[in-house]
């Protein structure tokens, strides 16, 4: 599977969820929606991406990685400069729960792993 088609199909997800949650431990909390109106979606899911960079932070609840053992997601940056981290949420595989986040609600344990510029 070339770049550009995983990185078409991790777009494809963005619909399923642009959320900014709590941080929290994910159980029982609400969930602040920095877009909520189906056209902003739209815009958003058919936006040109310019850079992508895979990005990894601890588990919840650790202070460090353990090698692959670690959160991981994909910060891609539009052609309008604005920058959404696409990941899983706590339900990891359970019903996709793929969550897209404006990338200002990322805490600073976030690392940027492999980059790509896509042309």
């Amino acid at each position: 599977m070339s770049f550009k088609t995983a990185l078409g199909l991790l777009l494809l997800a963005m619909v399923a969820m642009v959320a900014e949650s709590s941080w929290g431990n994910g159980k029982g909390n609400s969930y602040n929606y920095d877009l909520s109106k189906m056209s902003d979606l739209r815009k958003l899911y058919n936006s040109k991406v310019y850079k992508a960079e895979r990005m990894t932070r601890p588990l919840e609840g650790m202070s460090f990685q353990l090698g692959k053992l670690s959160h991981s997601g994909v910060r891609v940056t539009l052609e309008d400069g604005t920058k959404w981290l696409v990941h899983k949420g706590d339900g990891y595989g359970i019903s996709s729960q793929t969550v897209v986040v404006d990338a200002r609600h990322m805490s600073n344990n976030w690392k940027a792993s492999i980059f790509a510029a896509v042309v």
